[in-house]
């Protein structure tokens, strides 16, 4: 015959032998961090019981091994992360240890879903532990063209920053836009009004003063009601 086990029987008479534990366990199929409260004789599971709010700092630590276990990418934009890297690299920034910046972004957090409607925020609140202000002077997101048109800059690691937009954009233009810290010139994609590039180059002045020529006899044929300047620099 097997006896019931009283969980009040224990404890009244063996309470050295019985504790309390409060833990976190992984929630496979809600992809969710639960608290588990558990009485224990030993190692004997006498009551268990789950929903209370669990501990943040061991919640985030257990969500954010299941979430970089599943792949940052699921939550972070790549090629919004791929940028920002570019971004730092270019403005001689050290690369933050970016498991673990996730690690303390998932405090307050407790499920996949949670860390989805987060995500925007994930680099905005890596920013603030950077010196922003000097990331923005070094490595901008946009450059201004003469024509008031703001372009954003594309950074890949790697590479020298670029930025595309129309050829009639750069009219009034005649040198290349620099930035960072060495006054690196901007690689220019230059676009024929159908968006497709038509030039790529760093030496804006060499470029109207060798090839536009050819490039314009060329692009008035296909997009005559375009205007094309045979003066165009500034």
């Amino acid at each position: 015959l097997m006896a019931r086990i009283d969980a009040e029987w224990q404890i009244d008479l063996f309470p050295e032998h019985v504790r309390e534990e409060n833990m976190v366990t992984w929630n496979r199929q809600a992809a969710r961090v639960d608290a588990v409260s558990r009485l224990l004789y030993d190692e004997l599971i006498l009551q268990e019981t789950s929903g209370a709010v669990p501990d943040v700092e061991a919640a985030a630590a257990l969500l954010a091994e299941n979430a970089l276990e599943a792949g940052m990418e699921r939550f972070v934009d790549v090629e919004t992360l791929e940028q920002w890297l570019g971004r730092l690299e270019f403005a001689g920034f050290a690369v933050p240890d970016l498991p673990e910046a996730f690690k303390e972004f998932c405090r307050g957090l407790r499920s996949f879903a949670d860390l989805k409607g987060a995500a925007g925020s994930f680099f905005h609140r890596l920013e603030q532990k950077l010196d922003a202000h000097r990331l923005r002077e070094l490595a901008p997101l946009t450059v201004r063209l003469a024509a008031g048109r703001q372009v954003k800059v594309q950074y890949q690691r790697g590479k020298a920053p670029w930025i595309a937009s129309r050829l009639q954009d750069f009219f009034g233009m005649r040198e290349t836009p620099r930035i960072g810290p060495q006054q690196t010139p901007v690689v220019l994609h230059l676009l024929a009004p159908n968006r497709q590039p038509v030039q790529t180059t760093t030496d804006l002045a060499g470029f109207w003063e060798r090839l536009y020529p050819e490039v314009r006899r060329k692009l008035m044929r296909r997009y005559p009601r375009h205007d094309w300047p045979e003066h165009h620099g500034g």
